[in-house]
């Protein structure tokens, strides 16, 4: 089995993240989507960020976009 290297943000340090990132705002007025299923992301069903190297992206906790950054388990 091949190892995943998984960097994780605890609950309640998500707000500072965010506004390290200078996306708090955007996040809080709900203009930040899903980069796969284009849901607006908030704070209860956010799954992860991520970035292609150009963007930060967000992803939602439905099984069918986390398969997209992860995989299936």
């Amino acid at each position: 089995m091949r190892e995943k290297e998984i960097q994780a943000i605890y609950d309640d340090d998500l707000p500072q993240f965010l506004a390290n990132l200078g996306l708090k705002e955007n996040f809080d007025n709900g203009k930040i989507k899903c980069e796969f299923c284009g849901d607006i992301i908030t704070i209860e069903n956010f799954f992860g960020i991520f970035s292609n190297g150009k963007t930060i992206k967000f992803c939602c906790k439905k099984e069918k976009c986390k398969v997209k950054i992860y995989g299936p388990h």
